[in-house]
């Protein structure tokens, strides 16, 4: 069962009095495996939680705000949500990041999609980072109502941690009911799963090197790029995978004889590859 904190003055009035409703109310819906990783990662930090459903999210959303005492957070969320009345004031208390790849689910909405890239989505998850604040990021990139399988994951939580340097705690959710039923439950006990915090030094080092590198044409250096982004990606998704109980059935991110040798030789060792 999910404990009520008793120091949540780093959070304003609302989202207090939000937290602690849902806690009281359903705290006993979730159970947390390995709580000491999450109060001993170092912030900021980049959390990746794999994704089932609404439910979820508002759970284990009000267990992490509150749990991290002290701490700014912000979530990575679709920009269609900000636009409906009740989820534009919920989402308001985890200081969001708003992204526009999506088209709305209603139509009426989509005149209020900005034309904003993922370039300048990850741009402004680097700077909140860059002062100090973690990042709530779910890789799959929607709900996935699965129960065996995780989406593939999006390469933009890989370039976040690339560019930034910041750690990635994964972050399994799990439902106990999901194999009896055959599907995720929208509403049940969960269980959450915290991995080890994820560091990448040698992958962060050989992408300072090729930003370095002038013998490289834009489009060669991008490509490096892409394949350290997914690499990471993958990895995240793996651990993800193994925290959530389900199967990532994606292969590792592949790249060219050539571009190998090229990393073999920045990072001086195959530890890459």
């Amino acid at each position: 069962m999910a404990a009520l904190p008793e120091n949540l003055t780093h959070l304003d009035p609302q989202t207090r009095l939000l937290a602690r409703s849902i806690l009281f109310l359903f705290g006993s819906f979730l159970s947390v495996e390995n709580r000491l990783a999450l109060t001993t990662t170092p912030s900021p930090v980049i959390y990746a939680f794999n994704h089932n459903n609404y439910w979820e999210t508002l759970l284990v959303g009000s267990y992490l705000v509150t749990n991290r005492t002290g701490e700014k957070l912000a979530f990575i969320a679709d920009w269609m949500f900000g636009r409906l009345p009740l989820f534009r004031w919920l989402l308001k208390r985890i200081d969001p990041i708003y992204t526009y790849r999506k088209t709305a689910r209603f139509a009426v909405l989509d005149k209020y999609r900005q034309k904003i890239d993922a370039q300048a989505v990850c741009q402004a998850c680097l700077e909140r980072l860059h002062h100090g604040q973690s990042l709530g990021v779910f890789p799959e990139g929607a709900r996935n109502n699965n129960p065996y399988q995780l989406k593939r994951g999006r390469k933009g939580v890989g370039e976040i941690a690339l560019r930034s340097g910041v750690p990635v705690l994964p972050m399994g959710i799990d439902f106990p009911q999901r194999i009896r039923k055959g599907r995720i439950p929208w509403f049940s006990p969960i269980i959450l799963r915290i991995g080890l915090p994820l560091s990448f030094p040698e992958e962060c080092a050989a992408s300072q090197a090729i930003n370095r590198d002038t013998s490289l044409s834009p489009l060669e250096r991008q490509r490096l790029q892409v394949f350290l982004s997914a690499r990471l990606t993958h990895r995240i998704m793996l651990e993800l995978a193994r925290l959530s109980g389900k199967e990532y059935p994606f292969s590792a991110p592949r790249i060219s004889s050539q571009a190998k040798s090229y990393l073999e030789k920045t990072t001086g060792r195959g530890v890459l590859l």
